[in-house]
């Protein structure tokens, strides 16, 4: 707890908990429990033995465990990769990671030991935000002329310019003027700077339904397992994957898959699908690996990982 105290400047007691023997016995043998005191504020930790469960086994623990203690409850974990914990905290769920993060949100705290700093929590990026950021990530300069960009993407002078402003408020880049241009950079590059960027990474996807695969608008673009599967070795789900961007009701289709065989998943996206992308029949990477991001499957994300190191490489030359 050394970390915690000297992050926090807090003093970190540890105190037995008598909630142990309430619990059932898999609880017990998949994790540690101990009740710490940050500074005057008692909660409870809890520590997996060994790699931790899925997200969605973990809340159920959470929950059970909850059942025996008004304490907060404050996950433990020894690592932790930015895709976990992205979902972590879109779940509000309190945790920490040594070297690497605190998060407890019933103490109003939102700590990256990376970036030393307090993560503005809340905000999420506009579209226009994102893509300008992706745009400048994949081309991989110093700087990029957000008049060219948005002339590019057919972005109005208002978008770009709140795109620009948020990204700066955010921390994640700094503006300049060259005359009456508007140019952007970053002190971060590539993994770091998408790192940094991830609390904050809208998740393109606003929508799914599932139509017949006979009414599929021609060219949507490949997008969630099937597009992961056409750009690694992953295998793909039963189920077809594409992007649409437009109106929904555009579309006429099932809020759930009904059957497998003969139907198709579509995503409407908040952002055009393809606008990033180095084809038109697949999503772009960034915006992919961001959807995919709640998944905790060690196999799709390795293929992420994989297939974000190929970004960084191509920006960097």
């Amino acid at each position: 707890m050394d970390y915690v105290a000297n992050t926090l400047g807090v003093e970190v007691k540890n105190e037995p908990w008598d909630g142990k023997d309430r619990l059932p016995y898999y609880l017990n043998d998949r994790y540690t429990f101990t009740q710490v005191n940050l500074g005057g504020v008692l909660c409870l930790f809890m520590k997996p033995n060994g790699e931790p469960d899925s997200l969605s086994n973990i809340k159920k623990h959470m929950v059970n465990v909850q059942k025996s203690t008004p304490l907060p409850i404050v996950l433990e974990l020894e690592e932790m990769a930015a895709r976990r914990r992205k979902s972590l905290i879109e779940s509000r769920i309190p945790f920490v990671a040594p070297q690497c993060h605190i998060y407890l949100p019933f103490m109003g705290i939102a700590l990256q030991e990376r970036y030393t700093s307090v993560n503005v929590t809340g905000k999420t990026l506009m579209p226009s935000a994102q893509i300008l950021l992706f745009y400048y990530l994949y081309k991989g300069a110093s700087e990029l002329y957000t008049g060219e960009t948005a002339e590019m993407f057919k972005l109005s002078p208002m978008q770009i310019s709140r795109a620009t402003k948020q990204l700066t408020a955010l921390g994640l880049v700094t503006m300049r003027k060259d005359g009456v241009r508007t140019v952007i950079s970053s002190n971060e590059y590539g993994a770091a700077l998408f790192e940094k960027a991830t609390p904050y990474l809208l998740n393109p996807i606003r929508k799914r339904i599932y139509i017949d695969r006979t009414e599929l608008p021609k060219g949507l673009p490949l997008s969630s397992y099937s597009a992961l599967s056409e750009l690694t070795m992953l295998n793909g789900t039963q189920t077809e994957s594409y992007a649409f961007y437009g109106k929904g009701s555009a579309l006429t289709g099932t809020a759930t898959l009904i059957d497998n065989d003969t139907q198709a998943e579509i995503e409407i996206w908040h952002y055009n699908p393809t606008l990033l992308s180095e084809s038109p029949v697949i999503v772009d990477v960034l915006s992919l690996a961001v959807s995919l991001s709640s998944d905790d499957d060690p196999r799709v994300e390795q293929s992420v990982n994989e297939l974000l190191l190929n970004v960084w490489r191509k920006s960097h030359g």
